[in-house]
């Protein structure tokens, strides 16, 4: 029986995502099909002044090993120190006493926001076959998403000199916590009567947990020349190893650009465990509101200032927008038919695309592939979305939807404006969708992927 060791970033409930989301499903297909999985991840926990340093702690999920990383010194949503991240000697010896133990045949790096990134280094010294999922560009940005301030896209490094100035702004924000244990531990019912209390504690949680890792690891300013090294280093070690598999060709050609080679990527467009569950919605009638649907929460990167001032320009007796992912739910603005909802589990997903004539994926940021999308799709929900990333490359303008200039508020509401002057636009749409890949179909794709690596290094 073969076996791949996962290193990774987050596992639900104390980290959220789409990424987090693939990296669980996929841990547990490939665990079905025959395949020894273990999953060696770290989450923002901290075990305060009784305990400062990074730890072990070993437990199972659907008789699937996590060996949990406690105590790591990168602190998610904070300023890290960049020459830090790229090594760690503390936590370089628990990986080696992990290798020894586990002895994979092939190692699945996915995101590295809380481990050091030399331990790409130390899996290439015993000649494990490696490979590495590119989630956003934390391997040449330690912002994570290439934008400035998280405002603007940016690619004009200056030796370091933007980052400096960025990151320094970017102190304390995590999005630990965000809903998921009140709703795993409690009823629906008794949740929904109990949310402002459960807002309350979990604001509490939220800042206890950053009290903790503050005082292990103290936040102070870097310098320009600590980010060149950063990601020399860094995109040294990506060239380290077997393959790095991006989910676009847009994310292969960014990383291209800042010296990746060419000849490591292999381009897999991702699917998640979600396209087999989602029911594909009824052709839509010509009634009101026409109910736009988006799902990213209050981020700039991805797009919301610009998704409410382009809904702002619409008739609002004769459109709707419905925005998940928000930490406070109810109404935005008197005078806009917008609703503000909160966090949802993957279980509801059915139920929230009911609601949903026409999905937006308005990001200004470069989406390495933009998953909400392809589960618009599989519910033959339209989707207007950003030109930007990988989004062009399963939304086919005029054929499944629309595209748009990021950031272009008058186009987004044109577009909006469409299907708000014709309902009967969504059918018409709805008859065009083609059925994106399935997660199992993806799943073969990875294993033959893996096969293919441990092949090439014998």
């Amino acid at each position: 029986m073969p076996k791949v060791l996962y290193i990774s970033f987050g596992i639900s409930p104390f980290t959220i995502g789409g990424a987090i989301i693939y990296q669980e499903a996929l841990i547990e297909r490939i665990n079905a099909h025959g395949w020894e999985t273990t999953c060696f991840f770290a989450a923002p926990r901290y075990t305060g002044i009784f305990r400062d340093k990074p730890y072990l702690k070993t437990w199972y999920k659907n008789k699937i090993k996590f060996i949990e990383l406690y105590n790591s010194p990168y602190l998610f949503g904070v300023q890290n120190n960049p020459e830090q991240q790229c090594h760690h000697s503390h936590i370089e010896k628990l990986t080696m006493k992990i290798l020894g133990k586990e002895k994979p045949d092939i190692v699945h790096f996915h995101e590295l926001q809380m481990h050091p990134v030399s331990l790409i280094d130390i899996v290439s010294d015993r000649k494990i076959p490696s490979v590495k999922t590119i989630h956003n560009y934390y391997d040449i940005c330690p912002q994570r998403d290439l934008m400035f301030k998280g405002e603007k896209i940016c690619f004009n490094f200056d030796n370091g000199k933007l980052c400096a100035e960025c990151l320094a702004i970017l102190l304390v924000r995590t999005e630990s916590f965000k809903g998921r244990i009140a709703r795993l531990l409690l009823p629906s019912w008794l949740y929904k009567r109990s949310l402002a209390f459960y807002e309350t504690i979990k604001k509490r949680k939220n800042e206890i947990n950053r009290d903790k890792a503050q005082h292990i690891y103290k936040v102070t300013p870097h310098t320009p020349d600590q980010y060149c090294y950063r990601r020399h280093f860094f995109v040294e070690r990506l060239n380290k190893l077997d393959t790095i598999h991006c989910s676009s060709y847009r994310a292969a050609e960014i990383l291209i650009a800042h010296g990746v080679m060419r000849e490591k990527i292999k381009v897999i467009p991702l699917s998640v465990d979600n396209t087999e569950k989602i029911f594909p919605k009824p052709l839509r009638d010509n009634r009101y509101p026409v109910i736009f649907g988006y799902i990213g929460g209050k981020h700039l990167s991805k797009g919301y200032q610009v998704l409410i001032d382009a809904f702002s320009m619409l008739d609002q007796t004769k459109a709707k927008l419905i925005i998940w992912g928000v930490d406070e739910p109810g109404i935005l603005d008197q005078n806009l038919n917008i609703e503000l909802r909160g966090r949802y589990m993957p279980e509801q997903i059915n139920q929230i695309f009911q609601e949903i004539d026409v999905g937006v994926v308005p990001s200004i940021w470069e989406e390495i592939f933009g998953i909400i999308g392809i589960e618009f799709l599989s519910a033959r929900i339209p989707v207007i979305g950003s030109k930007i990333g990988g989004i062009p490359e399963w939304l086919r303008d005029g054929e499944n939807g629309f595209l748009v200039t990021p950031g272009d508020v008058e186009q987004l509401s044109q577009k909006m404006e469409l299907f708000v002057k014709d309902p009967l636009l969504v059918a018409q749409i709805q008859r065009r969708i083609k059925l994106w890949k399935s997660f199992s179909e993806h799943i073969n794709e990875m294993i033959t992927f893996y096969e293919n690596i441990i092949t090439n290094r014998k």
